[in-house]
Parts: C-alpha cells; structure tokens; sequence
C-alpha cells in the first residue's frame, strides 16, 4: 500500500523560439531589438533552469515506473498510465425481434493516467484519472492521501476503491480475461469516499474504514447514496509473498502463494421524509492459489437488502471460480465460471450463467499483452433483476464494457480481443 510508485518525468519546456524550424524564423533585419531581446531573454530563462535541476542533484528515470525525485529521497512523483484497445463481437437472439442480432465494433474501455508518490519518504499520495470511453470525459478515480508508519499502518483519505471484492481491488489492468466477471459488474463495490487504516504483517493483513457508502465516486456530502458506511476486508497468507497477489497471473518459475481474503460493508441510507431507509449489507469471501506458472481464484459474494417496508427484502448471491496455466513463457490459457443468483422473492430471479475461455500472449509481462476470449452467457438477461440492470446496452455502461447486452432469448456470445500497455 506504500506507494514508491515510479512516475514518467514531464520533460523541461522550451521556449516556443527554440522549436521553431529555420523556414518559420525571420533574418535578424526583420526583428525589432524588443523582438530580439524577448528571445534572448527566453533562452537564458531556459538554460538558467536547466542549469538549476542539474545543480540541484535531482534524479530522474524508470525502475518499473518513469520518476522524479530529489536527491535526498524525500520527494517523489511517479506517473504511470493504461490503455487497453478492444474489438468485440456480439451475438444474440431476440424472440421479439427488437435488436440486432449481431453487433460489432473497437472501444477504449480503459485510457488512464496515474500520479503517485511520497513526500518525506511518508506521505503518500495518488490521483488516477481515467477517459470515458462514451465522449472522451475525464473522470477522477483514485485521489487520496496518507501517512505511512514504520510499524506497517497506513493511514488514508480521499477517494479509492473499497477493499471488498478483491476482483474489483485489482482493477481490470490486472485481470485474468479481457475484462472482469458479470458477478463483480453486479456486485463490484466501485470508488467511494472516506478515511482507512491499512495494516500489514508478514502473514496478514487488514483494511477498515469509513466511507459514504457503495459507489459513491465524486459525490459532494448530501449526495452520498449512504449516510454513512464501514467496510473492513482481512486476508491471511500461508506461503509467498503479499506482491504475488497483485495479480491473477502466476509466471513460470514463481513460488507456491496462497491466501485466504474476506470482507463486509454495511451502509444506511439518507431518511428523507416519507421515503424508506435502507440497510446495505455486503459480504465476501474469496481463495487464491498460485505456483509455478498456474494460478486458481474463487469467490463468493453476497448482498442483503433491508428496505425496511419499502419493497420487501433480499439476499443476493454471486460465485466465481477461474484458472489459467501458461503452456508457454508467453501464452497462458484461462478459464471462468461465474453464476449471478438472485433472492427468490425478486420478480425476475433466474440464474445468470457465463462461461469463459481464452489466452493471453505477453509480450512484456502486463506492460504489454493481447487477450483473445470467448464468453456464453447460457441465460437471457430478462429473467434477471440484477443482471438486466447491468446489460442496459446504454453507451460508456459497465455492460457495453464487457460486452453484455439486453436479451430476452438464451445464448448470448461475445468474442473479445484486446491489446494493454501499461507504462
């Protein structure tokens, strides 16, 4: 959690005269003496502040992230980024005959950039920003800050992704498939707001904080979809090393991890006059495994909803078990089964079943790969309350991410290629 993240270094600026082609700049009999006292005066500016950063003995680089720093270590910015390219083929059926039946295209689901850091080797920081991949709108994602003790606690404020569904913690950067399951697009727990105490030992580790509640990303304080939230989320490992966690994918020649993880979220909802309060209760637990060259996940979630009179009660339920093995150093075929399943007492309660297969080719580890996958989703969206909230087929939504649409026949099929870079 303490970020010695690398960051890329914003190159010195010129001054615009310095860029300028020959073809671009007048001979000397056509410039006025202010003319040319203002490009001298740019120039001497620049070389002054080149001067300065050299005498300075400010250190600059890449060491798994592009950095800046200062000499004595205190100071740090790292700058990191994402972009994943997509192509997806839809296919589905429609008994009503309302939609196309086949639907293709390219998407950006992911074009982030990241700032991390440490002032005075303690304070941390981040902010990542991600571009919409409907119109380009740039959204604020991670922005905390903290301090960092020695004894392995960690103190944070701002805005992050809740520590519950370790799925939704990894990020898509991280994923084993092109994209993550339908059960965290139902259930993932998304950016909140609040404050977290982050603690680590060799052999386990704890988050728990408060916050405003489940998905309430950028949102002023009477605008919370909670009153008020914890959450708390512990894990305990029994071999490797907490850095192997960090990612589904397990490399040839890496050492036998293993860890249990769980974690609970209770919110409230505001009590506006004449309207019903709800209770939140989301709980999780999750197992993963790894060794050399094969890795294996499974979780199970569940979310209980008291609306304390409104429209009655339910306990939803989600699982999800995936594997991959590389068969070379560079190709790793995987596998995911995942079932959304909701209370009996919703109107639409069916199952929803996915099944997908695929591989990744890594050129460079993560920095760089191609995902090729296949997904079956063996229901129609429909019959579930959950899900068909999820395939809204709207533009720049979580289903449209995946790949999911609306249906009310069974069958859909979607096909995904993807390339990433991360630097």
């Amino acid at each position: 959690m303490r970020a010695f993240a690398s960051i890329l270094i914003p190159a010195t600026m010129l001054g615009a005269s310095a860029y300028a082609a020959p073809s671009d700049l007048s001979s000397a009999s056509d410039l006025d003496s202010d003319e040319v006292r203002a490009i001298v005066a740019d120039l001497l500016t620049d070389a002054q502040t080149r001067s300065s950063l050299l005498q300075s003995g400010a250190t600059a680089g890449h060491d798994g992230k592009f950095f800046l720093a200062s000499p004595d270590g205190d100071f740090r910015l790292n700058i990191s980024g994402q972009l994943q390219a997509r192509y997806m083929l839809n296919f589905r059926n429609d008994e009503n005959n309302t939609v196309d039946d086949f639907t293709s295209g390219f998407s950006l689901p992911r074009v982030a950039l990241r700032f991390d850091g440490t002032i005075y080797e303690n304070f941390v920081y981040a902010i990542q920003a991600n571009f919409d991949s409907n119109g380009g709108a740039l959204t604020l994602e991670d922005a905390y800050a903290g301090y960092a003790f020695d004894n392995g606690l960690v103190i944070l404020g701002g805005q992050l992704k809740e520590p519950i569904l370790w799925e939704d913690v990894l990020q898509e950067k991280y994923s084993l498939a092109v994209d993550q399951s339908v059960v965290n697009a139902v259930f993932g727990q998304g950016y909140s707001q609040g404050a977290w105490a982050f603690y680590s030992t060799d052999s386990w580790r704890m988050w728990a904080g408060v916050d405003g509640g489940i998905r309430s990303a950028n949102t002023d304080f009477n605008a919370d979809p909670a009153e008020w939230g914890v959450t708390t989320r512990w894990e305990w490992k029994f071999a490797g090393n907490w850095l192997q966690f960090d990612q589904f994918s397990s490399a040839r020649g890496s050492e036998f991890a293993a860890k249990l993880g769980g974690g609970v979220h209770f919110e409230q909802s505001p009590h506006a006059p004449g309207t019903f309060e709800t209770n939140l209760l989301a709980y999780t637990a999750d197992i993963m495994v790894e060794g050399n060259g094969w890795n294996v996940f499974g979780m199970g979630v569940g979310l209980y909803t008291d609306t304390n009179g409104g429209v009655g009660n339910f306990n939803d339920l989600g699982f999800l078990v995936q594997g991959g093995v590389f068969v070379t150093d560079d190709i790793e075929p995987f596998a995911r089964y995942d079932v959304v399943i909701p209370d009996s007492d919703r109107t639409a309660d069916d199952a929803f079943n996915t099944i997908t297969v695929g591989a990744n080719y890594y050129l460079h580890g993560q920095a760089a790969k191609f995902t090729l996958d296949m997904q079956y989703y063996l229901d129609d969206t429909a019959g579930n309350a959950l899900v068909s909230g999820v395939a809204t087929g709207v533009p720049g939504s979580v289903g449209n991410q995946i790949g999911l649409l609306p249906t009310t026949d069974d069958g859909e099929f979607v096909i995904r290629l993807q390339f990433q870079l991360l630097f």
